[in-house]
């Protein structure tokens, strides 16, 4: 009695089936902009709050004594607007090399929808904080997070410029 046909080729013989590069692609271009995402989302809980960041900032320079608490105070503001600009600029980046990187869509189409995601992420997490009683969301915030993503749009066209010559749009 014969049995039936295996679902893949016997090694040696034929393509073998290979789930890796799916696998591969996954965990290199998809995973990383759900983590950034995903990361951005917790810190807009109470983890993120001006209290809590404040503490960290007074703790790695507990050995300023000529920094005064105002200064310190002023020093977690901009920390924390840079973290705006730098989060969503890298959030944009790994969204744009997500889409653009397997070829999913052109240049200018995976700029728009990297900055749509972003948009929406920062939409979602603005309206989380105001949620949460530690926290105040903003539309200014908004509009700082929107602001990194397209510096990030800026500092990744510069770079996937340099790689390929081509027009941005293409």
């Amino acid at each position: 009695m014969n049995s039936p046909p295996a679902p893949w080729p016997a090694p040696g013989k034929g393509t073998p089936l290979r789930p890796w590069p799916q696998v591969r692609d996954f965990l290199s271009y998809w995973l990383p902009p759900f983590l950034g995402t995903a990361a951005i989302l917790v810190l807009s809980g109470d983890l993120g709050a001006s209290s809590r960041t404040l503490n960290l900032v007074n703790w790695l320079l507990s050995w300023a004594p000529f920094l005064s608490p105002a200064h310190l105070e002023t020093l977690n503001a901009a920390l924390r607007k840079g973290g705006h600009l730098f989060g969503y600029g890298i959030l944009f980046s790994l969204w744009f090399r997500a889409l653009r990187g397997r070829q999913v869509y052109g240049r200018g189409k995976s700029v728009a929808w990297s900055l749509a995601v972003c948009l929406a992420v920062a939409l979602v997490d603005e309206g989380h904080q105001c949620l949460v009683s530690s926290r105040t969301g903003s539309f200014p915030d908004v509009a700082l997070d929107l602001a990194g993503a397209t510096l990030g749009a800026v500092l990744t066209r510069r770079r996937w410029s340099s790689r390929s010559r081509g027009a941005w749009g293409q």
